[in-house]
C-alpha cells in the first residue's frame, strides 16, 4: 500500500474542504432563491405575508434582462474560448455587475439547456450555439460573426447549404452522359422492323383478347354463388362430358392440352362463349332460311394418332409418304445394361431416314457415348445440325435429379436432343426456349413438352416419330416401333399405299438379329404375336 507524506495529506484535505464549502454556498444560494420566489409569488397573489428579511433580500441577487442580453452577445462571439469562470465574464462585459447576478443568470441559461455549467462552481464549460442563436434572434440580439460564421450559425448554415448544392449539381459532362444514356435506352426499347413484323404475325386477330378467369369456372356455378340470373363478365368454362367420362375422377390435370380426350376418363373443359341474354323465339322467315343458332368458331381439325408395329431396320418407310418433322429416340448401344435391346452403330448409320423428307427437321435424342455417333448419322442422312435441346430432369418435388441412371463417371441429370435441318422449311423461329425442365417418368419416356415445341415450330404439318411406344401416339403424328399394338392408319392415300406394299400385314421380311437379351426389345424386330 503506498504511503503519503504530511504535505500530500494536507493538500488532499484542503481540496476536499474547499469542495464542501463550495457545495454549502451553492445550497445556501438555492435556499435563498427559493425563499425569494415564494415571497414574490405571495405578493403577486395579493396574499401579503411577512416581509422578506433584509439580509436575505440583500443576499439573493435579482436577475436583470440587460445582463442576460450582454451574456448572449458575449457567447455568440466565435473567438470565445471555454471554460469561462463567472469572474472572467464580468470583466469581459465591462460593466459594474455583481458576480452573483452573473452566476444566477448563468444558472437560468443552464436550466434552459443553453449552456453547460460546472457542478459546483459558476464555470461555463460549453454553450449551445444553435439554441443561443435562436434565442438571440427572438430578443433582437446580434452577435459578432466572422465572415464564415461559427459552426451552427445562420451564416455558416447558408454557406454549408450552398456548398452542398454545388456538390450535388451535375456537371456538364455528367448531364451529357445522362442524356446520351437516355437516348441509348430509348433506342434499345424501340422495336425494330423485324420485331414489329414478328409481333404482327403472331398477334391475335382483332387485337388482344386477354380476359380474366372467373374463380367459379362455370357460368352455372357463378350464377349460383352470386344469386343472380346472369353470370359475371369474366371468362368462364364449359364442362365436356362424353360417354366414357367418369365425373367422380375429377378434372384432367392437362386441362385443355390433353392429347387423349377421346379416351381420357377425366373431366375436360372448353371456353364458354355463350351469352346470358334470353334467346329470342325463332319466327319463320319468308325467305325460308334456317333459324338455327350460329355454330361456334370451327376448331383446327387434327388427324387422330396413327401407328405401325414394325422393325425399323427392315420396314420400307417410303410407303408412308413425306413428313415435315421426324423425331427419333434410337436404342443407342451405350455399353450399359438396359431393359431393352440396342442397335449397333453400323445399323444406325445405314437407316433409310432420308426418304421420309425432302425438307424439314429431325429431332434426334442422344445420350452418353452416342454424342459423336449421332452427329455422324446426321451428316450421313443428309442433315445439318442447326440447334440442340436440353432436357433437365426433375423428380416429383421439382428438384434436380442427382442420381441418374446413365453415366460412366458422373450421374447424368440431363439429356440432349440434336436438331437437324434439311433444305429450307418454313418455320416459326425464336418462339420457345432450348431448355425443357420436366419430371422423369418410366424408362425412355421423354418429356411431352417437346410435342408442343415442335407443333409451334411447324404447326399443322405431318410428323413422324421413330422407335416410339404407346405413350408417344399423338394427333397429327405417325408413330413407328415394335412395342405398338398392331397397325392403325387413318389417312386413305397412306393406307392404300401401305396395304398395296404389305397386303397381309407381314412387315418382317428378314429374320431379326438373335440374342437381344431379356425383356422387351424397343426399336428392333420381333416376331408378331
Amino acid at each position: 500500500m503506498p504511503m503519503h507524506g504530511p504535505g500530500v495529506r494536507s493538500a488532499m484535505f484542503s481540496n476536499t474542504w474547499s469542495e464542501i464549502q463550495a457545495l454549502r454556498r451553492n445550497q445556501s444560494a438555492l435556499r435563498r432563491q427559493l425563499k425569494r420566489r415564494r415571497w414574490e409569488r405571495q405578493r403577486a397573489l395579493g396574499g401579503g405575508g411577512e416581509e422578506l428579511p433584509e439580509e436575505e433580500a440583500a443576499g439573493i441577487p435579482s436577475l436583470k434582462p440587460s445582463v442576460e442580453r450582454k451574456l448572449l452577445e458575449l457567447f455568440l462571439n466565435p473567438t470565445l474560448e471555454f471554460p469561462l469562470p463567472a469572474a472572467t465574464l464580468c470583466s469581459k462585459i465591462k460593466d459594474t455587475i455583481d458576480q452573483l447576478v452573473v452566476a444566477e443568470t448563468l444558472r437560468k441559461l443552464a436550466s434552459q439547456d443553453l449552456l453547460e455549467l460546472h457542478a459546483t462552481e459558476p464555470l461555463v464549460l460549453s454553450v449551445n450555439i444553435d439554441r443561443l442563436s435562436a434565442l438571440a434572434e427572438g430578443v433582437g440580439v446580434a452577435g459578432k460573426e466572422e465572415p464564415g460564421g461559427p459552426p451552427g450559425s445562420k451564416r455558416h448554415r447558408s454557406l454549408t447549404e450552398e456548398i452542398e448544392w454545388l456538390l450535388s449539381t451535375p456537371s456538364v459532362r455528367e448531364t451529357e452522359n445522362k442524356k446520351m444514356g437516355a437516348e441509348i435506352l430509348e433506342l434499345l426499347n424501340t422495336k425494330s422492323v423485324m420485331e414489329q413484323l414478328m409481333v404482327e404475325k403472331f398477334q391475335s386477330a382483332g387485337g388482344s383478347q386477354l380476359r380474366e378467369f372467373c374463380s367459379h369456372k362455370t357460368k352455372e356455378q357463378c350464377r349460383r354463388e352470386r344469386g343472380s340470373s346472369k353470370a359475371c363478365g369474366k371468362l368462364h368454362f364449359r364442362r365436356i362430358i362424353q360417354i366414357h367420362t367418369d365425373e367422380s375422377l375429377g378434372d384432367c390435370s392437362f386441362l385443355n392440352t390433353c392429347f387423349h380426350m377421346e379416351t381420357c376418363k377425366f373431366v375436360h373443359y372448353e371456353i364458354d362463349n355463350t351469352t346470358d341474354e334470353p334467346k329470342p323465339v325463332p319466327r319463320p322467315l319468308k325467305t325460308g332460311k334456317s333459324t338455327a343458332p350460329l355454330s361456334l368458331q370451327p376448331r383446327t381439325k387434327l388427324v387422330p394418332p396413327q401407328w405401325v408395329n414394325c422393325d425399323l431396320r427392315y420396314f420400307d418407310v417410303s410407303v408412308l409418304g413425306k413428313f415435315s418433322v421426324i423425331m427419333a429416340d434410337p436404342p443407342w448401344d451405350i455399353h450399359m445394361e438396359l431393359p431393352y435391346g440396342t442397335m449397333q452403330d453400323d445399323e444406325m448409320r445405314t437407316m433409310n431416314i432420308s426418304v421420309l423428307q425432302d425438307e424439314g427437321y429431325l429431332f434426334l435424342w442422344i445420350t452418353g457415348r452416342a454424342m459423336e455417333l449421332a452427329r455422324d448419322c446426321l451428316t450421313l442422312w443428309g442433315y445439318e445440325r442447326v440447334d440442340e435441346l436440353v432436357w433437365v430432369k426433375t423428380n416429383q418435388l421439382q428438384r434436380l435429379i442427382r442420381t441418374g441412371r446413365t453415366g460412366h463417371w458422373i450421374n447424368h441429370g440431363k439429356e440432349h436432343c440434336l436438331v437437324g435441318m434439311k433444305g429450307n422449311p418454313p418455320t416459326n423461329r425464336c418462339i420457345d426456349c432450348d431448355v425443357i425442365v420436366a419430371e422423369v417418368r418410366e424408362t425412355s419416356h421423354k418429356p411431352d413438352e417437346l410435342y408442343g415445341v415442335i407443333e409451334r415450330l411447324t404447326p399443322g404439318t405431318r410428323k413422324i416419330e421413330l422407335f416410339g411406344r404407346a405413350h408417344n401416339c399423338q394427333p397429327n403424328w405417325m408413330t413407328l416401333g415394335n412395342q405398338l399394338d398392331g397397325i392403325h392408319i387413318i389417312e386413305p392415300d397412306i393406307a392404300a399405299s401401305f396395304w398395296a406394299k404389305y397386303p397381309n400385314g407381314e412387315l418382317d421380311t428378314m429374320r431379326p438379329r438373335p440374342n437381344f437379351g431379356p425383356g422387351p426389345v424397343r426399336g428392333v424386330g420381333q416376331p408378331p404375336l
